[in-house]
């Protein structure tokens, strides 16, 4: 597994991601997500930072969980600086409903 999980104050748990995302590491993702949901943390950061690629698997890892997160006080809100990815986000149109920011801080900040 190429995730780092660490926890920020306000139970903001941020979620490493490796530089693909993609159906090899899609499940991975989504086993972690709920292990810190079972443990009633709800407030997530998926840092896609070091990500260069995601695809449909990857983007349905992160969007499993948001109704879960929101429903319990918490979100999904994304860090990432590779257009690629951000341009999957814009054709889904999830860029609408996922908070994107440049940098971890910036969206622990947000909360």
């Amino acid at each position: 597994m190429d995730f780092t999980v660490h926890e920020k104050e306000h139970n903001i748990v941020v979620i490493d991601c490796p530089e693909k995302l993609d159906l090899n590491q899609s499940d991975d993702l989504k086993k972690i997500i709920s292990e810190e949901i079972d443990k009633n943390k709800f407030r997530f950061i998926i840092n896609l930072t070091r990500t260069r690629y995601m695809d449909s698997s990857g983007l349905g890892a992160i969007v499993s969980h948001i109704a879960k997160s929101r429903s319990s006080g918490g979100d999904i809100r994304l860090s990432l600086t590779a257009r690629l990815i951000l341009n999957l986000l814009e054709i889904t149109n999830l860029n609408k409903i996922l908070k994107i920011y440049d940098d971890v801080d910036a969206a622990i900040a947000s909360y």
